[in-house]
C-alpha cells in the first residue's frame, strides 16, 4: 500500500509539469578563467563536464539542473546559451559551439536516465528550484531510505548510488560513528553483505559506470583489497573517474611509503 501511495504521489507531481531532458549539444563558458570550462549534453540524461567527468542532468521549464556527483548546477536556458544561477556556476554563460574533436575517446554513460525520476530524487536532496541543500536523510531516514529504493527500483541509478552510501554508512557504524560522536571504545567490522555487492552491481549492469567505484569500496571494506583493485581497474577502463583517482591515489601513497622506507634503511 505504502509503495502504491509513492507512485501516484511521484506519477501526480512529475508528470504535470514539463521536466525532459532532450537539450543536446556541445556548450563552451565564455569565460576561460571560470572553474567549468564546459558542458556536453547527448540529449538522453547524460552530460560531461569539463570533456572529462560524467553527469546527469533533466530540465524543467527553462530550467536546466545538472548532477555531477552529490552538488547540482542550476543554469537558465536562454535560446542558445546557458546563464549559470547557482553557486558553483553563478554569473558564468556557456553558449553552444560546435564539438570539439577530442585527443582521447569521450564516451556518455549509457543508463537510461528518466528525467521525472530524477526531479523526484532532485526534491529528495535539495530545497526545490535551489541547490540548498534537503537534510530530509537526517530528519528521517527511514522515509528517506524508502523514497530511494523506490527510484533505484524504478531504475534510477543515482537513487541507487544513494541507498548504497546509507547501507553502507550503517555497516560502518552510522552517522554518529562517521561524524566522531559514537561509542569510541567500540569497534566496527565490516561484514560482508550481499545486498550492497548486488546494489553496486545492479548499477553497473544498468550501464552506470559509478556502480564500479562503489563496488570497489565495497570489497576494500571486507578486506579483499585485491579485489577492490581489479574492480577499480575495471571501471578506470569504463571511464569512472572515481575509480581511476582511487587507483592514482593508490599508486601515489604506494610511491611515498617506498620512498620513506628506503630512507630509513
Amino acid at each position: 500500500m505504502r509503495l502504491n501511495i509513492l507512485f501516484v504521489f511521484f506519477s501526480f507531481s512529475a508528470f504535470s509539469q514539463n521536466i525532459t531532458n532532450s537539450l543536446n549539444g556541445y556548450y563552451v563558458n565564455a569565460n576561460k578563467n571560470d572553474l567549468y570550462s564546459s558542458f556536453y549534453f547527448d540529449g538522453k540524461g547524460h552530460a560531461i563536464i569539463n570533456d572529462a567527468f560524467q553527469a546527469e542532468y533533466f530540465q524543467k521549464d527553462n530550467k536546466l539542473f545538472v548532477f555531477p556527483d552529490k552538488s547540482v548546477f542550476i543554469l537558465k536556458v536562454d535560446q542558445n546559451k546557458l546563464k549559470g544561477e547557482s553557486s558553483w556556476v553563478k554569473k558564468s554563460t556557456f553558449k553552444k559551439s560546435t564539438v570539439p574533436t577530442f585527443e582521447e575517446l569521450v564516451l556518455f554513460a549509457s543508463n537510461i536516465v528518466d528525467a521525472k525520476l530524477l526531479y523526484e530524487y532532485y526534491k529528495l536532496n535539495f530545497t526545490d528550484g535551489t541547490d540548498e541543500i534537503n537534510f530530509s536523510l537526517f530528519e528521517n531516514e527511514e522515509d528517506y531510505l524508502e523514497k530511494t529504493t523506490y527510484l533505484c527500483n524504478q531504475g534510477l541509478t543515482a537513487a541507487c548510488g544513494a541507498q548504497f552510501g546509507i547501507m553502507y554508512m550503517h555497516a560502518m557504524g552510522g552517522f554518529k560513528n562517521l561524524l566522531g560522536d559514537g561509542d569510541t571504545n567500540q569497534q566496527y567490522s565490516f561484514k560482508e553483505n550481499t545486498e550492497l555487492e548486488s546494489l553496486a552491481k545492479k548499477m553497473i549492469s544498468l550501464g552506470d559506470i559509478k556502480g564500479y567505484s562503489l563496488l570497489g569500496s565495497y570489497y576494500y571494506a571486507i578486506g579483499n583489497e585485491e579485489k577492490a583493485m581489479e574492480t577499480y581497474q575495471q571501471g578506470l577502463e569504463q571511464g569512472d573517474q572515481n575509480s581511476a583517482a582511487i587507483i592514482l591515489e593508490t599508486e601515489l601513497q604506494k610511491m611515498i611509503d617506498e620512498e620513506v622506507e628506503t630512507e630509513m634503511k
